[in-house]
């Protein structure tokens, strides 16, 4: 099976270091994480106010090297220099790791249905206000200092003061909403902007977000409230403006002869066709500073970058944007062995690989390999590796899951893939097939774009749903699938991250800012549909990405200027919407704390100055944290069905089978989730007495309102008994009962008003006996759980 389903067209993918003991010590010192002073030559930069306050300004961010640690130069020391000291770098982690006593944690027995919080640590709260002013970009140094919001790229795009703190300060209510892992967008050293994906340094924590022993001791934390961690990094390029091109690339020819040397299986650096040099600046991460590292086929445009061809793979993905050579073998085994580290010294959980697009798959596989067998050694056997393949095509996201394409047993045997990747595979097969939990090479999980941008779509009453049902059991899920290695006791698909929404797409409200309805039956779907559901920080609160009426800026210039963003809005284009809308601040004195549907939250809205280090620093515990408002009816739909999920394999694991999808906008959504075990905890041919029948209104067909069902029909190979009674966990006295006509075909019939549904209604009716006793505090009963 891992061989079917079509492939893509061809032209779619067509000097020495210093003394080790000198060396061991500056890693020890790198490992505990402590800032040092900078050094007196950096950039100064002129006295601004900061949060309210006089401060003076802070020089550059430090590197690795300011912070302690030498950082070999690869022009200097050479390549074999460089790999001796990135495999170092594990070892003292190792040493460091133990010395606080602690043992890593092993992996969750399954990502199966786990329910994911996701977060960027800038925008989601702000814990430790003194090291606000560090890494930030000059522009906005100098526009603060100037008193101008809406210079160095404006408020909304500025850095805002979150950090790694401030996630340790709301782990209290991570547990009580009742997730199971957190992805956090990336945390390493980058260039200053708030996001963090323009990556520089890969050895040390940006010190804006806080230190490598900060976000060590928020992983044990989180463990300790049996939360996990995914560490998101950036894969695919280097930041760095001020390193220039020599000469101009000729962008097509140098893009398609590293597409041609890829699937010809040519050795990386055969072919320099229009390629240009690199004239690396000193501030250059010194590890990386050589040009068989980088592609060098210059900038695409955002049509290459969104695309399938080859410049998708090889362009940088704008200038200043340098695009790794991630086929060169070197650079894939340095590369792997720094992430390594941060496994050893932060006992991450995962890695979420950003833009995995828009790598070349023998380096996925490599990277998949080497660091799920790593994560091995540590005790965490079932490591997470998840890419982010940005991409509508199903079979170029196939290509990098699991099999990818390929007989994991003998990889000579494959569909149409690159001739590189055949040959790495060739080169790992004895590595993943040793693997107990994942025999195979590829990335561990994807995103599934697909079935989440379609429930998006629906959902908000912007197209059938039954679009949502027409993707379950079609070629493209097919596709994608059969390349899929599931988890323990688990449906295909029931690792692969969904969502509603993330930090790359319009809050889902956004076009529907006070429909709350919307939010509770796209909630409902989320957190009962099949796979591992992300809740987007503020999806709980309601977020919907809107301005407040009035921004609170006195200047009218910059004051017009803000509103110029905020009135984008409307356009949900790729490359229209503006990022910050995506990505409202989440604590109370934030400087763009953008709209909501709860009114509770949306009575504090504000965008406007920074508010003063004394404002800041009364912040209180989450418990009574004004934009963590847990008694409304979203808060607590978003935590029953989080429980619920959790008590129940057929949700978090089993099968789907769809009931009805209306073809018309805002229509019924009716589906059951099921699972079937043996006493090996493999899925087992024999049908499941336990299912969970699912319905939905979004807002009645066209938005009509309400849904009135008498009779539903049922689908799917569950062992439904004539007459048996099923009970709505939400709200016993909603009940119905099994019909089985005379060819065994089953419905379900809904007694009194029990199939009454109004807009924005969820039921989730169980057969009697598999359900607990009704839990008044969460408003459900809970799954028996006695598979």
């Amino acid at each position: 099976a891992h061989l079917q389903h079509g492939h893509p067209p061809r032209a779619l993918s067509t000097g020495a270091m210093c003394a080790a003991l000198l060396r061991l010590v500056a890693l020890l010192l790198l490992a505990a994480a402590s800032t040092a002073s900078l050094p007196e030559d950096a950039p100064q930069h002129p006295t601004r106010t900061l949060r309210g306050a006089s401060v003076a300004p802070q020089k550059a961010a430090p590197t690795a090297a300011s912070a302690g640690e030498t950082l070999p130069d690869i022009q200097a020391d050479g390549v074999e220099a460089v790999k001796r000291w990135a495999a170092d770098r594990i070892a003292v982690a190792e040493q460091d790791f133990s010395a606080t006593g602690g043992a890593h944690v092993p992996s969750p027995a399954s990502w199966a249905g786990v329910v994911v919080y996701h977060l960027m640590p800038d925008r989601f709260n702000n814990g430790d206000p003194s090291n606000d002013d560090k890494n930030v970009p000059k522009e906005q140094r100098d526009a603060m200092a100037n008193g101008d919001l809406s210079g160095g790229g404006g408020l909304p795009n500025w850095r805002h003061g979150g950090d790694i703190q401030g996630i340790r300060d709301r782990l209290g209510y991570f547990q009580d909403l009742g997730v199971q892992a957190l992805w956090i967008t990336p945390m390493l050293m980058h260039s200053g902007g708030y996001h963090g994906y323009c990556a520089t340094d890969l050895t040390a924590v940006d010190p804006g977000f806080g230190s490598a022993a900060e976000l060590r001791a928020l992983v044990t934390e989180a463990h300790e409230r049996n939360i996990s961690v995914v560490m998101d990094v950036v894969i695919n390029h280097m930041c760095d403006v001020d390193s220039r091109y020599v000469g101009t690339p000729d962008h097509e020819v140098c893009a398609a002869a590293m597409n041609e040397a890829y699937w010809t299986g040519q050795q990386p650096g055969v072919s320099e066709a229009g390629t240009a040099g690199l004239n690396f600046s000193s501030a250059f991460f010194p590890p990386f500073r050589t040009e068989a590292f980088f592609n060098r086929c210059g900038p695409n445009s955002m049509l290459d970058t969104s695309g399938n061809s080859p410049a998708a793979i090889f362009g940088d993905f704008v200038e200043g944007m340098l695009d790794y050579n991630t086929q060169n073998s070197d650079f894939q085994e340095i590369f792997t062995n720094l992430l390594k580290h941060w496994i050893a010294f932060a006992d991450v959980d995962g890695f979420r690989l950003d833009a995995a697009k828009h790598v070349t798959d023998d380096f996925l596989a490599y990277f998949s390999t080497e660091v799920r067998a790593y994560a091995g050694e540590l005790g965490k056997t079932n490591f997470l590796v998840i890419g982010e393949e940005a991409s509508k095509n199903e079979t170029w996201k196939a290509m990098s899951l699991g099999n990818m394409m390929s007989d994991p047993q003998n990889p000579l045997v494959h569909g149409e893939v690159p001739k590189r990747l055949t040959q790495r595979l060739e080169e790992l097969r004895s590595t993943y097939l040793a693997d107990p939990t994942f025999p195979a090479p590829g990335l561990g999980s994807l995103y599934n774009f697909n079935v989440s941008e379609t429930s998006r779509f629906a959902l908000r009453c912007d197209g059938p749903s039954s679009q949502i049902k027409d993707y379950f059991g079609s070629e493209t899920q097919r596709t994608l699938l059969a390349q899929s290695v599931p988890q323990p006791g688990a449906e295909a698909d029931a690792h692969l991250w969904t969502a509603i929404e993330i930090h790359d797409w319009p809050r889902f409200l956004n076009l529907h800012p006070e429909r709350l309805d919307l939010l509770l039956t796209g909630v409902a779907w989320l957190l009962t549909a099949p796979g591992a559901p992300i809740l987007y920080a503020g999806i709980e609160q309601g977020f919907n990405g809107r301005c407040p009426e009035q921004i609170s800026v006195d200047n009218e210039a910059q004051r017009d200027a803000l509103q110029e963003v905020c009135d984008a809005s409307a356009q949900e284009d790729y490359g229209s919407h503006p990022d910050a809308l995506k990505r409202q601040d989440m604590f109370a004195h934030g400087p763009f704390r953008l709209g909501s549907a709860v009114p509770a939250v949306n009575s504090i809205a504000f965008v406007g100055p920074f508010a003063s280090e004394a404002a800041l620093s009364r912040q209180g515990a989450w418990e009574t944290d004004e934009m963590l408002p847990r008694d409304h009816d979203l808060y607590r739909l978003v935590r029953t069905l989080v429980a619920f999920r959790r008590s129940c394999p057929a949700l978090s694991r089993g099968a789907t089978a769809f009931h009805a999808a209306s073809s018309g906008n805002c229509g019924l959504v009716a589906f059951s989730r099921f699972l079937s075990v043996d006493s090996a905890g493999s899925l087992a041919s024999e049908p499941s007495r336990d299912e969970v029948v699912v319905l939905i209104n979004p807002g009645g067909v066209d938005g009509s309102g309400e849904v009135r069902l008498t009779e539903l029909a049922l689908k799917g190979e569950v062992g439904r008994t004539d007459g048996k009674r099923y009970v709505d966990a939400l709200d016993h006295s909603r009940t119905a009962s099994v019909r089985l006509n005379a060819s065994g075909e089953a419905s379900l019939i809904f007694d009194g008003e029990s199939g009454h549904l109004a807009r924005g209604a969820v039921r989730l009716f169980m057969p009697e006996g598999t359900y607990q006793p009704f839990d008044a505090a969460l408003g459900i009963s809970l799954c028996n759980n006695h598979y």
